[in-house]
C-alpha cells in the first residue's frame, strides 16, 4: 500500500504501511535516539525490540492515563538528558496513544524541537491519533487541557500489533472508527455499509489496514485549512464531549474509544431531541452500529449525573456557560452547538441510560 504525505504548517510528515515489521531495518542507522517503548509492548516483544535496539537506548513507560502529565514528562527528560542528549536526536516512540501524547509532548519541547518517529500499536492510535500533530497531557483532572502541536517525521503503521490486542483495547479502535466512518462526506457516507464494513473489521484480516487507510483520509478532510483546530477540524470531536466525561467519571475504567462510541449515542439523542435526526436514523444507527460495537457490561455507577456535568462542565471546547456539543443534523452533517442546558443535559442522560440500561 502507498503512503501517505501529510501537509502541516511546521513539518509534512509522512504515513508508512507495513505488515511484516520490516521498517525496523531502516532505523539502523539513526543515532543518535532514545526509545520510549510502552511496557507491555515491550513485554510482548522483548526479543524483536531487543534485536533492532540496544538496551542502553531503551526508556520503558507505563502507558497509564495518570501517567499522562508534566511529571512523566519531567521524568523522560531527565532520562533523556542522561543519553548526553543533543538537538540532533531522535525520539522512537512505540506504543499507544497515552506513550504517544507524552513522547509527542516531550520531542517538541525538548531543546524547543527534536526529530521524533512514532511507531502505533493499538488501532486506537492506527487508526486515529497518529496523525494530526496533537500532543496532550492531562492535568488534575481536566484531560487533554496542555499540549502542543508537533507531529513525527515519520509514522509506521502496521496491524500485525493489533493481533495482542486484548479485546476491550481493540474495540477502543472501533469506537473511533465508527466515528469516522459516520462523519463521511455526504456524497461518500452510505449509513447502510457501515455494519459490513465494523464486521469486517472485527475478523482483523487483511482489510483491516484499508479501513485504517479509508479513516484516515476522512480525518484529513476535516484538518484541511484547520490544523489548528479553529474551525471544522473541531468537528472531530463527534463523541468526545460526553465521551470524555464519562472517561473521567469511570476513573478510566471505560476506555477512550468505548467512552466515544457511547458519547455518539449521546449525541445523536440530543439531535433528535432537538428534532434533527429523526427517530428512524437514531433507531437504524444506534441499534444497528452502536450498540453491537460495545463490548463491556456498563455500570450504571459510572453514569452519575452530577459527575459527567460536571465533567462536560471542563471541556476544552466549552467558550460559553452553556454546554458545547458536536453532533449530526437531521441530514447527518456533523455540527458543533454551544447552547445545551442542564435541563437538556439531564434530559438527554435520562434517554441515553434507558437506551443502555432499560431503565424506565
Amino acid at each position: 500500500m502507498s503512503d501517505l504525505t501529510l501537509h502541516s504548517r511546521i513539518k509534512d510528515y509522512t504515513v508508512h504501511f507495513s505488515n511484516d515489521f520490516a521498517f525496523f531495518e531502516d532505523m539502523g542507522d539513526i543515532r543518535p535516539r532514545a526509545v520510549i517503548i510502552d511496557k507491555n509492548v515491550y513485554d510482548l516483544y522483548r526479543d524483536m525490540l531487543r534485536s533492532y535496539f540496544a538496551d542502553g537506548e531503551i526508556i520503558l513507560f507505563e502507558a497509564r492515563e495518570e501517567n499522562k502529565t508534566i511529571e512523566s514528562c519531567l521524568a523522560l527528560y531527565e532520562r533523556i538528558i542522561q543519553m548526553a542528549a543533543k538537538k540532533n536526536m531522535t525520539v522512537i516512540s512505540i506504543g499507544g496513544g497515552i506513550t504517544q501524547d507524552v513522547t509527542g509532548f516531550l520531542a517538541s519541547t525538548l531543546y524547543r524541537g527534536v526529530n521524533w518517529i512514532y511507531i502505533p500499536t493499538t488501532f486506537l492510535a492506527q487508526t486515529d491519533s497518529c496523525i494530526g500533530s496533537k500532543t496532550s497531557l492531562n492535568f488534575k483532572s481536566y484531560k487533554n487541557l496542555i499540549g502542543t502541536f508537533y507531529p513525527p517525521s515519520r509514522i509506521f503503521i502496521d496491524p500485525k500489533f493489533l493481533g495482542t490486542l486484548s479485546t476491550v483495547d481493540f474495540y477502543s479502535g472501533i469506537g473511533e472508527a465508527v466515528k469516522f466512518q459516520l462523519m463521511k462526506e455526504e456524497k461518500q457516507k452510505d449509513i447502510g455499509k457501515i455494519k459490513p464494513v465494523m464486521e469486517r473489521a472485527l475478523k482483523k484480516d487483511e482489510t483491516l489496514v484499508d479501513l485504517i487507510r479509508d479513516n484516515m483520509q476522512v480525518k484529513i478532510a476535516y484538518m484541511e485549512n484547520d490544523e489548528f483546530d479553529q474551525g471544522r477540524r473541531n468537528l472531530l470531536n463527534y463523541g468526545h464531549c460526553f465521551g470524555h466525561a464519562l472517561e473521567t467519571s469511570s476513573d478510566y475504567q471505560i476506555s477512550h474509544g468505548i467512552a466515544v462510541l457511547i458519547g455518539i449515542m449521546y449525541a445523536n439523542i440530543l439531535s433528535n431531541m432537538r428534532h434533527m435526526l429523526s427517530d428512524a436514523l437514531l433507531k437504524t444507527v444506534m441499534e444497528e452500529i452502536l450498540l453491537p460495537n460495545n463490548p463491556l457490561k456498563l455500570d450504571p455507577g459510572h453514569f452519575n449525573g452530577a459527575a459527567l456535568l460536571e465533567g462536560m462542565k471542563k471541556d476544552k471546547k466549552r467558550t460559553g456557560d452553556l454546554l458545547a456539543v458536536v453532533m449530526p443534523d437531521g441530514n447527518y452533517s456533523i455540527i458543533k452547538v454551544s447552547d445545551v442546558t442542564d435541563v437538556e443535559f439531564k434530559e438527554c442522560l435520562k434517554r441515553l441510560n434507558h437506551m443502555l440500561f432499560k431503565e424506565a
